[in-house]
């Protein structure tokens, strides 16, 4: 495709997101997109309507009411230690409550616990106090039980889920009282508030029987049989319509303040925007192509925020020549990125070059940015084996090279970036075929034990701390988070030891470092850092934005009744 019929292209994809009745709705998409850089509605009318947009400068909250959410995506799970897609965990989030959870300066605060944990001097004993007041929904009283419970599932030997590097320094857990839990560790672990003290907690009355392998199919995990001990309880779960949730009113916590929370299903952004213009749910995620749609709803507010996660392409380094890091760079060298960000996204994103994001403390803009330079590309290729034929075909081991491109169809945004990068790769003659997938189907075949994709168009929401192993260490392949089988043994020294350090400016360094390896290796094409756009009726007050989920602190949002 040439540079005129290109920029036509994405004028194209522009125009057509901001006609169509029910354009595509979605926030830059639900299932990772956090929020956004973009100036919130409003901004220039001062602080003042800044915080009347956001509900808190409103009056006293008022109890009661319902309001409807529109939902691209069904959560896939309910259970906290297999919830790994942000469909499951934003839900997970307002059934269950964990020891600590993350506030708005994103730093982890006591939930379940009484205060932040005791730690020994030497960083190896936890002592956490538990309050005494928090009970499920079936009326069972949480203890240290539960706790200790909930965490021995990730150190099952059984465990069939995906998050296994955030306990594999806890050597010992116990309840040393009803309401005191002991963790002794192997080594320190700067990472364990931020990561494995946040998972939310299972009751033991309910689970105690049940193997750690069949906790995951459980009906507990994937029905309304579901119990927690957050502030909403799932009062009817009509798979691929609704998930109706109800008011906890024993919560230990602020709130709840509305008595029923309705997530209404839709099979794309578009019928979510489409029912939003028609009344029929009150608050969603709004992709940047359909801000101009949002904002001339009457009685609708639209916000932004930043949002804390990215956008990819991963490669699988199992399926050659993605196994070679000079042809994922050339990949990452042949898509122009910034051309994406403005054509597609209408300049509300960042491009991506650090495998982390600009708010994290670990961040560092010292990393190589690998530009969008083609020529460069096609140099790369050849050097890798790759021959254009006669056609200006790409062919690799005497035959064109071609591979696919999946991504899921409720990430209304990346399935229009797929269908660009495409056209950039054809214009150095590599055939990509393009692929979209309803998002449970999607994570069935790109994790383990499938792994069947050559590549994939994705998104991560990023942990608060900023632990590089999850994601890219070797280890974390047949069980862990590691899909792409990323193997380098300079990342793996790199990464192990990071956890070590206390002192955070020498563990940020000993990050950047393992990311750099990262970057240079070229794991994922890095694409962007979204924005993320949330639109609600002007009635709900309290409504706070995180970058790091969707429906943050809904038990403190309420409606204002005339």
């Amino acid at each position: 495709m040439g540079k005129k019929a290109y920029w036509l292209f994405l004028s194209m994809v522009l125009a057509l997101g901001l006609v169509l009745t029910a354009c595509n709705g979605g926030g830059e998409d639900v299932d990772t997109e956090g929020g956004d850089d973009a100036d919130p509605a409003g901004e220039d009318e001062g602080e003042d309507a800044a915080e009347d947009e956001n509900g808190e400068a409103a009056g006293e909250p008022q109890e009661g009411g319902e309001i409807i959410i529109g939902q691209p995506g069904e959560p896939n799970n309910l259970h906290s230690a297999y919830a790994s897609d942000t469909q499951s965990t934003d839900i997970v989030r307002m059934i269950h409550a964990g020891v600590l959870r993350y506030n708005e300066d994103m730093e982890m605060e006591p939930d379940v616990a009484a205060e932040m944990p005791e730690v020994s001097e030497d960083g190896l004993t936890y002592t956490i106090e538990l309050r005494d007041d928090v009970y499920f929904h079936d009326g069972e009283q949480l203890t240290a039980d539960d706790v200790v419970f909930t965490y021995e599932v990730f150190l099952d030997d059984d465990y069939t889920g995906n998050r296994i590097t955030q306990f594999d320094r806890v050597d010992h857990i116990e309840a040393t009282d009803e309401f005191e839990v002991t963790i002794e560790l192997s080594e320190p672990d700067a990472a364990l508030e931020a990561s494995a003290l946040g998972f939310e907690i299972m009751p033991e009355h309910i689970l105690g029987d049940v193997a750690a392998d069949e906790q995951e199919d459980h009906e507990f995990s994937t029905s309304d049989a579901v119990v927690g001990a957050g502030p909403l309880q799932l009062a009817e779960w009509d798979h691929g319509t609704s998930l109706t949730l109800e008011a906890h009113d024993e919560y230990h916590g602020e709130g709840p303040y509305l008595d029923t929370v309705t997530l209404r299903l839709a099979e794309d952004a578009n019928a979510i925007l489409a029912m939003l213009q028609a009344g029929e749910v009150d608050h969603a995620n709004i992709r940047p192509q359909d801000l101009e749609t949002a904002e001339a709803i009457d009685g609708v507010t639209v916000v932004a925020e930043t949002g804390y996660n990215y956008n990819y392409i991963g490669w699988n380094h199992d399926r050659p020549p993605f196994d070679d890091p000079g042809v994922r760079r050339a990949m990452t060298m042949a898509i122009d990125r910034e051309a994406i960000i403005d054509g597609v996204l209408q300049g509300h994103a960042e491009i991506a070059h650090f495998p982390h994001h600009p708010m994290s403390w670990a961040y560092s803009d010292d990393i190589e940015e690998v530009p969008y330079d083609p020529e460069g590309a096609v140099e790369l290729l050849e050097e890798a084996g790759f021959e254009q034929n006669e056609e200006g075909q790409m062919e690799y081991e005497g035959e064109p090279f071609s591979f696919e491109l999946l991504t899921n169809q409720e990430s209304h945004a990346r399935v229009d970036w797929v269908v660009v990068v495409q056209d950039m790769l054809a214009d150095i003659g590599i055939d990509v075929q393009t692929d979209t997938m309803e998002f449970g189907a999607y994570l069935d075949r790109i994790q383990p034990p499938n792994w069947d994709f050559d590549a994939i168009a994705g998104a991560w929401s990023l942990g608060i701390d900023p632990d590089p192993e999850p994601l890219w260490h070797s280890d974390n392949y047949e069980q862990g988070q590691n899909n792409i089988h990323y193997n380098s043994e300079e990342f793996d020294e790199l990464a192990e030891d990071n956890r070590s350090f206390v002192d955070q400016d020498e563990r940020a360094e000993a990050i950047q470092a393992a990311y750099a390896q990262v970057t240079e290796d070229q794991a994922y094409t890095f694409m962007y850092y979204p924005d993320i756009h949330q639109a609600h009726i002007d009635e709900i007050q309290g409504f706070q934005m995180s970058p790091r989920g969707d429906y943050f602190r809904i038990e403190e949002w309420w409606v204002e009744e005339e």
